[in-house]
């Protein structure tokens, strides 16, 4: 997935659009379908895109890819402990 840079070149940039990894956007524990990171890329260029998972980020990288921080806006680990906006991590608790 390429990545986007800006908000504001969103269709819909107020709009986030946060999927579980286990379910939605992978087989649980079992790595994500090009199918599906075709509608990622095409539903990012319409509103900002973000996951949720129990799992840490290693095991959301091996189902996700190797490039998940750059092909979601917002990845949030460990139920949202870990958090990250752009590639960049956020205040953790």
């Amino acid at each position: 997935m390429a990545p986007a840079t800006d908000f504001a070149d969103r269709v819909h940039p107020d709009t986030i659009c946060l999927f579980d990894v286990d379910g939605p956007l992978t087989i649980p524990r079992l790595e994500i379908s090009k199918e599906m990171e075709e509608t990622l890329v095409a539903l990012r260029k319409k509103c900002v895109i973000g996951f949720v998972g129990g799992s840490d980020l290693s095991k959301q990288v091996e189902q996700l890819g190797p490039n998940v921080l750059k092909n979601f806006d917002y990845c949030f680990s460990e139920n949202g402990l870990t958090a990250y906006k752009l590639g960049e991590q956020l205040a953790s608790q």
